[in-house]
């Protein structure tokens, strides 16, 4: 059965996640894509608060770490999503998930792809999250990427990153963002890391 939303876009997305073959085993980590049903739809973005201990003030997906009553990796991004942005799972609609990415760590990372009404309302946690913005999907689809480049020991990394309503989307949450635009959308993002010394 063919999907049937506001925007051709997410017609397009539902169909193609849907003909992916879907692989359940458990994932340590699972993310939540959150886009609107709306005839422009929006992707929706976090920042993390700047006291966390780890990617404190990065740009991310909702999401976290599996917990033992998760039955599954869309379990734990549903979960996780309600708790940091107050997104009730059954306000959601599962379109399907994206392949497994890697953080530069070596963590395995699952993204699930999910769609809200627009009119959904937010309650941000502020222990986790300091603000959200959106991206415009079909913006995002052809804007060109940017260097970016952040510290690594005595180098720097420098890899592709997405400009977005003033905030910068880099490194893992960035690389899920071209998987998204790959597989709903033909976009090909020149994924390049490389190290230079600082200077």
């Amino acid at each position: 059965m063919s999907a049937s939303f506001q925007s051709a876009l997410l017609n397009q997305l539902a169909n193609r996640l849907a003909a992916l073959p879907h692989d359940p085993t458990p994932q340590p980590y699972a993310v939540l894509i959150v886009l609107t049903d709306a005839p422009r739809p929006q992707i929706l973005y976090s920042v993390r608060a700047a006291h966390l201990r780890e990617h404190a003030g990065e740009v991310a997906f909702a999401g976290g770490r599996r917990e033992d009553e998760d039955v599954s990796n869309a379990a734990t991004a549903l979960r996780e999503a309600h708790e940091e942005v107050g997104i009730l799972p059954t306000a959601v609609q599962v379109l399907g998930e994206l392949p497994l990415a890697f953080g530069k760590s070596g963590r395995a990372v699952k993204p699930i792809v999910g769609v809200i009404a627009p009119n959904t309302v937010l309650t941000l946690q502020a222990d986790e999250i300091a603000r959200i913005f959106w991206a415009d999907l079909l913006t995002l689809i052809s804007q060109p990427t940017v260097p970016y480049a952040y510290p690594y020991g005595k180098q720097v990394y420098i890899s592709p990153s997405f400009s977005i309503a003033g905030e910068t989307v880099w490194g893992l949450t960035a690389r899920i963002t071209a998987s998204l635009l790959k597989v709903g959308f033909d976009r090909d993002v020149r994924w390049y890391q490389r190290l230079e010394p600082r200077r």
